[in-house]
């Protein structure tokens, strides 16, 4: 578990948390400070080496000696162990090689021993009970090793979802356990303390600057339409809880963006179509279990006279076309189903698609990117394809025995799902090695 957390220096990691370096730690005061890497040549650190300036050389300029910092971590360390409580950590061995334990720490020892007199008793040593604590942790349960197996839950075919958006039913392909504790334990997944959700908001405002755009400029562009949209992108990262100090990164990097989506707005607007922004659609079709309903939320559908572009707009990767067309990432796919229905109000009718499109927005070197993962015929075959996928599978799971089994396709998911703990995918998929930990 602990391999599997970030932990963030600086700033407010968690409510009841700082992790500091030693010349931030001067500026706080906490019920309980913990000094930790006291160690010779992490706390305090072996003396620089400059490769540029030799001793005569720093002395003549003159330079401080690089001793001097040696001094300044003694301070840091003075006051931060001068806390009401301190717990002062080092470790035995670093590195596979016995650790030589910090000087400072040496220093105190002495004279604390030179100060345990009957009317000062004053100790300095590892408090009671913590090599009972680490032997306990280590130690293995008691009798044979008991693996989890790999978890195959049929729960009844009446608890199991009747609908679900495009985006469930790629977590439903990849890895049906996750979609098991989400939509029928309703076990919501909470957030790690600390971890950063910039790349969430990042991605929530470009979709929402793109769809202001289009709101205000349905129709004809303006003439500076790269700073129109760099000052879109700006006001919603800074609505998403961008401060100054992350601006300052995300502003070149809205520039970019910002000149690459003026390229792609001004070559896509030039073919005459209708834009449709943030539509939701719907399809029903019957199954042995009952109705169904696929859902989706489409970024943009570009109708023409005769058919139709699906856009999803991207800020991190986004599926390949091999994924597409094996049914791994079927939210182009089923999007394009629902519209080929008439699932879109907007749209007045069934509309075929005829292309679907992934458009992956950055602003690094590569600003953007346009990958269209299906044209023409192919377009509504794989949609077809998806569709008819997806009813197999939802005809499946009405069958009682059928499990919701975990990580089923783990080498196109990645290893990070919130539901790995609870599937307890550690003990079956790597420790336990056996065949229950294949992917099927």
């Amino acid at each position: 578990m602990l391999a599997e957390t970030t932990v963030r220096t600086g700033g407010a990691t968690h409510p009841s948390l700082r992790i500091l370096g030693a010349i931030e730690a001067r500026l706080a005061r906490a019920d309980r400070m913990i000094l930790a890497g006291l160690e010779e040549g992490v706390w305090p650190n072996a003396a620089p080496v400059d490769p540029f300036l030799s001793r005569p050389m720093r002395a003549a300029l003159p330079l401080p000696a690089p001793e001097r910092r040696l001094g300044q971590t003694a301070q840091d360390f003075v006051q931060a162990a001068c806390a009401d409580e301190a717990i002062l950590v080092h470790c035995e061995r670093r590195g596979g090689q016995p650790a030589v334990r910090s000087r400072w720490l040496w220093r105190l020892e002495m004279l604390t021993r030179g100060a345990d007199a009957p009317d000062t008793p004053v100790k300095l040593s590892a408090p009671e009970g913590v090599a009972d604590w680490t032997e306990a942790l280590d130690a293995p349960p008691p009798g044979p090793a008991r693996l989890a197996p790999r978890p195959a839950p049929t729960p009844p075919v009446e608890r199991r979802p009747r609908s679900l958006y495009v985006t469930g039913v790629e977590r439903w392909v990849r890895d049906p356990y996750s979609l098991y504790a989400r939509r029928i334990l309703n076990l919501e997944p909470m957030e790690r303390p600390g971890a950063s959700a910039e790349a969430l908001a990042r991605g929530n405002a470009v979709h929402k600057a793109i769809e202001r755009l289009t709101e205000d400029w349905p129709d004809l562009l303006p003439d500076d339409l790269d700073a129109v949209i760099e000052r879109l992108l700006l006001e919603e990262l800074g609505a998403h809880g961008f401060e100054d100090a992350a601006m300052a990164r995300e502003a070149p990097l809205a520039r970019n963006a910002a000149r690459w989506l003026a390229g792609f707005e001004t070559e896509r607007r030039a073919r005459g179509v209708d834009l449709l922004i943030e539509q939701q659609g719907a399809l029903e079709f019957d199954a042995p279990g009952g109705p169904f309903t696929v859902k989706a939320y489409a970024d943009r559908i570009e109708v023409g006279a005769l058919s139709a572009a699906v856009m999803d707009f991207k800020t991190g990767q986004i599926p390949t076309a091999k994924q597409i067309k094996a049914g791994f990432a079927p939210q182009l796919t089923l999007t394009g189903s629902i519209l080929a229905a008439g699932g879109f109000k907007e749209t007045n009718g069934p509309v075929p698609p005829e292309e679907l499109t992934y458009v992956r927005v950055v602003g690094r070197k590569k600003a953007g990117e346009v990958a269209v993962r299906a044209a023409g015929p192919e377009a509504q075959a794989l949609s077809d394809a998806a569709l008819q996928g997806l009813m197999a599978r939802v005809a499946e799971f009405d069958r009682p025995e059928t499990p919701y089994l975990s990580w089923a396709a783990p080498h196109l998911m990645g290893s990070y799902s919130p539901y790995n703990l609870l599937a307890r995918v550690w003990e079956w998929h790597v420790i336990g090695g056996g065949e229950e930990g294949e992917a099927e």
